[in-house]
């Protein structure tokens, strides 16, 4: 069965033409514009995506910088940022437009050309949606070898599997989430870690999300800290509906593995990306110097802080792994302050290390290209001292 969510760089030349073929189209039927003038109005309204892009995320995030953690305010202030993101390009392409064809081209009519402009990119984006958004059972199992300095003997061989951004809610249904956790009741570990965003918008999927979860068992259970979602949503409703079935949530608190008399500590801080609610000094607190910490983040920019030197490993997610990985460019945005470098995969950081996971679940718009959902198997090896 062939992946969804391949794009190949003809695939992402095609996709332009067939958007500045569009555009040409809109600008010729409604501004009146000769096919000359319309194919290379066309091309630039098409190089001006990436701005009006960055525009659109940028007054999406705004007021997730407000730290709030009641979701009716959250909603009185995503309410006119969801009208922006579908007006903004509209006027920014009635605009430049109108900057283009000079003061002889009426405002009206580069409005209207201006919105068939964004017609044609939203439908265009919903078709992208219906071909590239990954199947339920496409989630890969990617498996990973850490080497830690100081790794106790019984813990050499130790496998960890990491789980993030299920993000259950108006994308993402139970069902969906029982098949995209398919592959990870068949992965052998000795823990469950999970990284943070369980629901997403819809408090009540919280409680969907946490019997999938909790049915991953493990000899050491399951460890859990929470995202900003789960803050938006609802911190203690989360929370609850973790620990209810088993779950052990660390809220800037640790928890001590043991094997054969020796420990490892398991450290979680809570929400360190839009709300910050992480407290490391109280993650870390009662662990011996030189033990070896594992520490669960949902934002993996926590590595620049210095309290976090103590942990030789850090597990996030946040970033989606951009979600969206084009051809040539890479990753448009990635939400994290570490930058596109820090989207993916494991990293070395001063003698860290930190893993990011691509998680499993999406945020607006639902799709993922070049960027499968993922469920990671992280196995714990002895590095000679």
């Amino acid at each position: 069965m062939r992946r969804r969510g391949q794009l190949s760089p003809p695939g992402l030349v095609g996709l332009l033409v067939w958007l500045g073929a569009g555009y040409a189209a809109a600008l010729a039927a409604f501004a009146g514009l000769p096919w000359g003038a319309a194919v290379w109005q066309g091309a630039v309204c098409v190089a001006a995506i990436p701005v009006l892009l960055f525009l659109v995320l940028s007054l999406i995030a705004l007021p997730k910088r407000v730290h709030l953690s009641s979701l009716r305010a959250l909603a009185r202030l995503t309410a006119p940022m969801a009208i922006g993101q579908f007006a903004l390009p509209w006027a920014g392409w009635s605009v430049l437009v109108r900057v283009l064809n000079g003061q002889g081209l009426p405002w009206a009519t580069a409005w209207g050309a201006g919105g068939a402009i964004a017609a044609f990119s939203y439908l265009t984006g919903l078709g992208l949606i219906a071909l590239f958004r990954p199947r339920p059972e496409e989630a890969e199992v990617t498996q990973v070898e850490v080497g830690l300095a100081g790794l106790p003997a019984s813990f050499d061989g130790y496998r960890i599997l990491h789980i993030s951004d299920l993000h259950a809610g108006p994308f993402l249904t139970r069902a969906d989430l029982d098949r995209r956790l398919a592959a990870a009741r068949r992965v052998e570990r000795d823990l469950v870690a999970f990284t943070g965003d369980l629901a997403d918008k819809v408090p009540g999927r919280a409680e969907e999300a946490a019997d999938v979860l909790s049915g991953l068992r493990a000899p050491d259970g399951v460890v859990a800290v929470l995202g900003n979602h789960d803050i938006w949503v609802g911190e203690e409703h989360v929370r609850a509906a973790l620990a209810e079935r088993g779950v052990r949530v660390l809220v800037n608190e640790n928890v001590a593995l043991g094997r054969d008399g020796a420990r490892v500590y398991v450290a979680g801080i809570n929400d360190a990306s839009y709300t910050g609610r992480d407290d490391l000094p109280a993650a870390l607190a009662g662990i011996p110097e030189g033990a070896v910490v594992i520490l669960l983040s949902h934002a993996p920019s926590v590595i620049r802080k210095a309290e976090a030197r103590r942990a030789a490993l850090v597990l996030s997610g946040h970033t989606h792994g951009g979600q969206i990985i084009l051809p040539w460019i890479g990753p448009p945005h990635v939400p994290s302050r570490l930058g596109r470098r820090f989207a993916l995969g494991l990293h070395r950081v001063e003698g860290q290390w930190l893993f990011i996971s691509r998680g499993l679940g999406e945020v607006f718009p639902p799709l993922r290209i070049n960027c499968p959902p993922e469920i990671a198997l992280i196995t714990l090896r002895r590095e000679p001292a």
